[in-house]
């Protein structure tokens, strides 16, 4: 206990000591006097008689405190002490630590919130997402789309329910815009459609009222909702007596029975409405559109489950070998269901950060090697003192923590100012579970262990290299004598952030080629003044498909009216959003296919001017107009790769089409070019366009073609979609631009954060490089001032220097090329038309490093001859 007291009390403790110290010769020295003696010799006398006080007060401290952690205070306050004596070291080795773990403490902080935090459900590692699987023909067919994750028939689901063992609930969930009315300006909000166990899967119970019954979740049962938390509290003030109250959902009125709590989520399916789906048994609803999740018995294994499914799969494969022949399924954790798109960019972020973190504390390294050598007279002074190596090393140490420390703290500032940047530039879902991403306990600690780890990196060399100094050969050199070994380490330090550096150049030249080639794809569509808004048709106010395809007609009649609109449609999904359907088909003028083989395509219902608003040529036939009417067979577009694959030496158009569709019945009345629909990376796939007048879906999304900026005129399409419905709710107004912007938002945000890691780890190797060149002239100032009094070739020695800097770089790099070519397989998933080993890139990258070596080494080079031998001599 006494040990801990002086610790904290330590200059109380000694004070108290000391003036005790000195009673005692005073009392001693009075002594004497009454003895006789002359004072000044009693007093004399007293402190011989004592001892040395000094001496004694370092024994007391010995006994009374913790030895390692007083002199880890003492060598903590010599190092704050030496560092304000540098302040330009201090500052360029902290901003260099800072940049360091500044990128490391945020992209931990990303990590830790999309990975590492476990899911806000009870037994979350049972949750399973179940997915269908089409055969092989059908993955064929659509190139580019997940086949181990097809949305599942209700029919399928339905039976999943009745014959698989596994579970304790299973739930079927549809992901369904809303529109909330009654409340104000109508408002869309994004409603997901569930059975009645999904609440029971996830395990979480509301805060207000209840959740649905079985007997609400029946076809034509009573209409009630759950509301989200963020909602109930903007929406309706977080008034507690909400529940029971009716309100108007889609123009039908709802019954509020419940509130989830906050945070109540999936991380991947954001909801702030739920309500029953509703499924009809038997309904031979053949469409594949729902979601399903479930959760495992206690004790089930996934392989356990996945055996289970695919059994249920194949009893379902003989019962309607037209849906799901050759089918199969997928059980996924929910887990891997959140991180499993995004896990290997996060991944590949981490070994950057990582990789840039060594090169920062490989210069300071260097910086200390440096900073050490012209201490060497110092520490000789030390050690021939009495000084031990432990002390000089724990001194130097001390330095390093404190170094260390300063970089930590200003890299925690960098990455809270980096995090806010990051989820800014990022659109909604772009990355899981990061709305409340922020730097807290958890990333503060795993900043302080890379203080640790760096205060190791950087620090230990350094101070067992000069812990280990004679100190007669430090004392009799001088000042600019350095070791052999400490050139050597520099040196190598050196390399390693130039061999570091390539590896990290190499993997952003290819992200950004990547990018490049991705956002330079031919999409078939122009972006340029086209304005957008999302619509959903209320169910209960449009459930007549005739009543529902003229209301469209007269939004877009108005909307096309407006000054400064050119051309104006509608499209069931929008492109570069990730959506389409597919489904399947078959010619009229062939024989029919064994049930399951038909042919398939994707799907899109539009409006006729669609193509002149998306500037999509037509290669064949004509566009929708005023004689496709709804109730007539459907007229139908297909595009070119469509033409190519089922029509390969015939023309299309006029052929009819049997479809596993909306509409059973069409005719081909036009081929358009070729258009990327669901992502930058994935070709056009055969296509069938069918006409919304006749074929009315319940949402869409408005393309306005503007001669004006189109968000000016933003309000006026609105106005002119309230004028025909004061009810109809809108969202997701935005320009046809920020939509594929935000279709490569991550892709564009991987390539940058790559991109400003690699350029941080090209400076930090090039200023590593020119100050280890430029110590080195300054220690070889009076080798190289008696080579130029004695004649020797000003260009000869520049040469030497430049040489030493370029076999360094060339070395350095020869090491980053055989890193990078073992590395960059692990971006493979993550380039789109370029390959990892790109020779392109890695000779870029091999070009810029050689001149930025050739530009650091030059400016020593230069200062070596220019120095006055004279001079240099004699300053010598």
């Amino acid at each position: 206990m006494n040990r801990l007291r002086h610790l904290f009390a330590r200059r109380r403790i000694d004070t108290e000591l000391a003036e005790e110290i000195r009673g005692h010769i005073e009392e001693r020295a009075e002594e004497l006097i009454a003895e006789g003696m002359n004072p000044d010799d009693a007093l004399h006398a007293a402190r011989a008689q004592f001892g040395n006080p000094t001496f004694l007060l370092e024994e007391s401290r010995e006994v009374w405190s913790i030895m390692a952690i007083d002199n880890l205070i003492r060598d903590l306050r010599l190092g704050a002490r030496a560092l304000r004596k540098s302040p330009l070291f201090t500052a360029v080795a902290v901003l260099t630590l800072a940049l360091g773990i500044g990128a490391n403490t945020a992209i931990f902080s990303l990590i830790d919130a999309v990975m590492l935090r476990p899911l806000p459900f009870p037994d979350a590692n049972r949750i399973v997402m179940l997915w269908e699987v089409p055969p092989k023909r059908i993955q064929a067919a659509s190139p580019g789309n997940d086949p181990t994750q097809n949305t599942v028939s209700p029919v399928n689901f339905l039976d999943w329910r009745a014959r698989t063992h596994s579970f304790t609930a299973m739930s079927a969930m549809e992901p369904f815009p809303m529109g909330l009315s009654g409340y104000g300006e109508p408002r869309a909000v994004d409603g997901l459609r569930v059975s009645a166990d999904y609440f029971r899967v996830l395990g979480v119970a509301p805060l207000l009222g209840r959740t649905f019954t079985a007997a609400e979740d029946v076809p034509n049962g009573p209409p009630v909702v759950v509301l989200s938390y963020s909602l109930w509290q903007e929406q309706f003030g977080g008034d507690r007596t909400v529940i029971g109250r009716h309100i108007q959902i889609s123009d039908a009125p709802c019954t509020i029975i419940g509130v989830m709590p906050q945070g109540f989520d999936l991380p991947f399916r954001h909801a702030e409405v739920w309500a029953p789906i509703q499924i009809q048994p038997g309904g031979g609803d053949e469409g594949r559109y729902l979601n399903v999740i479930a959760k495992l018995k206690p004790g089930v294994t996934m392989a356990e489950a996945q055996a289970d499914m695919n059994n249920a799969a194949r009893q379902i494969a003989q019962l309607r070998p037209f849906l799901s022949r050759d089918w199969t399924t997928n059980v996924l954790s929910i887990y891997d269901q959140t991180t499993g798109k995004v896990r290997p960019a996060l991944l590949v972020l981490f070994g950057a950060v990582t990789l840039v973190l060594l090169i920062a504390a490989g210069n300071v390294g260097n910086l200390l090697l440096m900073r050490g050598a012209g201490r060497q007279r110092e520490i000789a002074v030390r050690v021939a003192l009495g000084a031990g190596r432990a002390r000089i090393a724990g001194q130097l140490l001390a330095e390093s923590l404190l170094l260390s420390l300063a970089g930590s703290a200003a890299g925690v500032g960098l990455a809270y100012a980096g995090l806010r940047a990051i989820v800014a530039s990022l659109p909604a879902l772009a990355l899981p579970r990061t709305e409340g991403l922020h730097v807290d306990a958890r990333v503060l600690g795993f900043s302080l262990v890379l203080c640790m780890i760096t205060t190791l990196l950087f620090g230990l060399a350094p101070a067992l290299s000069f812990s280990r100094a004679n100190p007669d050969d430090a004392l009799k050199s001088g000042l600019r004598n350095t070791s052999r070994g400490a050139h050597r380490t520099r040196a190598l330090l050196v390399m390693t952030e130039v061999a570091l550096s390539m590896v990290l150049l190499v993997g952003a030249g290819l992200m950004v080629r990547s990018f490049v080639r991705q956002t330079g794809v031919e999409r078939g569509f122009r972006t340029d003044r086209i304005l957008t808004m999302r619509m959903f048709f209320a169910t209960a106010g449009y459930s007549d498909n005739g009543r529902r395809a003229r209301y469209l007609e007269d939004v877009l009649t108005r909307v096309r009216a407006l000054p400064g609109v050119e051309a104006a449609s509608t499209a069931h999904f929008l492109p570069m959003t990730g959506i389409v359907p597919g489904s399947c088909f078959t010619r009229a003028d062939r024989p029919e296919p064994a049930e399951g083989f038909a042919p398939t395509a994707d799907f899109m219902t539009v409006s006729s001017g669609y193509f002149a608003v998306m500037r999509t040529p037509f290669l064949a036939g004509r566009d929708f107009n005023d004689h496709d009417r709804f109730g007539d067979d459907a007229a139908l577009i297909v595009n070119q790769a469509f033409a190519r694959r089922f029509f390969p030496n015939e023309d299309p158009v006029g052929h009819q089409l049997h479809l596993c569709w909306n509409a059973r019945h069409g005719t081909i009345v036009g081929v358009s070019a070729n258009t990327r629909q669901t992502d930058l990376k994935v070709a056009p796939n055969p296509t069938i366009f069918l006409d919304q007048a006749q074929v009315p879906m319940y949402f869409a999304a408005l393309v306005v073609r503007t001669a004006v900026p189109p968000m000016t005129m933003a309000r006026g399409v609105q106005e002119a979609v309230h004028a025909v419905d004061p009810d109809q709710a809108i969202s997701d107004v935005e320009t046809m631009d920020d939509v594929v912007a935000e279709s490569v938002a991550r892709p564009r945000l991987e390539s940058m954060l790559l991109g400003v890691f690699a350029g941080i780890a090209l400076v930090l190797a090039v200023v590593g490089l020119y100050g280890v060149l430029a110590y080195a002239v300054t220690q070889q100032t009076r080798e190289i001032g008696i080579r130029m009094a004695l004649g020797a070739d000003s260009g000869r020695l520049r040469r030497e220097v430049l040489t030493r800097g370029l076999r360094l770089i060339v070395i350095g790099m020869a090491g980053g090329l055989a890193l990078a070519v073992g590395l960059t397989r692990y971006v493979e998933s993550m380039l789109y038309q370029v390959k990892p080993t790109d020779p392109l890139t890695f000779a870029a990258v091999a070009a810029a490093l050689l001149i930025a070596g050739v530009l650091a080494s030059w400016l020593p080079a230069r200062r070596a001859t220019a120095v006055d031998p004279v001079l240099s001599l004699r300053w010598e």
